[in-house]
């Protein structure tokens, strides 16, 4: 591997570390905020996520392993926060829009 492959591959994980940070410290400080209040959410299981998502729950359990769906383990079960998922759907739905405003832009000046 040359130097300016692993300086790329460097970044990229640097990224990827960094998104991981910015999304702990989202789940720390609603929990924070919540353990202010006195009243923490309740958290959900695999199950009623993928109710919500409409997806089958191993999908959940697949995306959730592989750190795509937020989630918290508590013991040996994964569990999932309602307010983290509606910030990663927000985000993903941000996303999702950002690439059609640039595909309908392309589109255009064709």
């Amino acid at each position: 591997m040359d130097l300016p492959e692993a300086l790329l591959r460097l970044d990229k994980l640097e990224d990827a570390l960094l998104a991981q940070i910015q999304e702990l410290r989202g789940i720390k400080s609603e929990i924070q905020k919540h353990a202010a209040n006195g009243s923490l959410e309740a958290l959900l299981g695999a199950e009623q996520v993928a109710q919500i998502l409409g997806v089958d729950v191993g999908h959940v359990h697949a995306q959730a392993r592989s750190r795509k769906i937020p989630s918290i383990m508590v013991g040996k079960y994964r569990k999932f926060s309602p307010s983290q998922l509606k910030k990663w759907l927000d985000r993903r739905q941000r996303g999702y829009d950002a690439i059609h405003v640039l595909d309908a832009g392309r589109k255009n000046s064709a």
